[in-house]
């Protein structure tokens, strides 16, 4: 990613779970002038439905250790999140 001209780029992630945060991060390392945004359709980003099992069991007491970042670490590096969000088309 590379800012072009005046204008930086911008990423849209659609999806919060593991994969789209850690896009969103990892792009915001890679190039910090990148604008990134990452829609949730939950207000729940980072959040490990792979986890649920152990949430059930009673392994993992509160549902709330089922989230790996909060969505107050996630914009702290500059990620915009779009919680309860979804996305219907592109114009791209």
């Amino acid at each position: 990613m590379r800012v072009t001209g005046q204008r930086a780029s911008r990423l849209v992630i659609i999806g919060g779970s593991d994969a789209g945060t850690s896009a969103a991060l990892r792009a915001r390392e890679v190039d910090p002038s990148v604008e990134v945004t990452v829609i949730v359709s939950d207000s729940f980003p980072n959040y490990s439905i792979c986890g649920l099992p152990f949430y059930l069991s009673g392994e993992v007491p509160d549902w709330h250790g089922l989230a790996y970042r909060t969505a107050e670490e996630i914009t702290g590096v500059g990620v915009r999140l779009r919680l309860e969000h979804t996305a219907k088309g592109s114009t791209r």
